[in-house]
């Protein structure tokens, strides 16, 4: 499957302020056809300081029989 079939993303933060890069990058890659999506802040990347992770993102994709 690819992009296309995307339907829903959990989007999970370090910083929730960073959510603009995500809202810009999401433009540029879905091309209009957007999943639906849930931005969530978590501590889940505290570990490693500033190179720990900052974002993380469950899709689910779906394909038409």
């Amino acid at each position: 499957m690819t992009l296309e079939n995307v339907v829903q993303m959990d989007c999970l933060f370090r910083d929730v302020w960073n959510i603009p890069v995500m809202k810009k990058v999401i433009k540029e890659r879905f091309k209009g056809k957007y999943p639906a999506r849930k931005s969530i802040q978590t501590e889940f990347a505290h570990v490693g300081g500033e190179a720990g992770l900052h974002f993380q993102v469950d899709a689910v994709a779906y394909r038409g029989e």
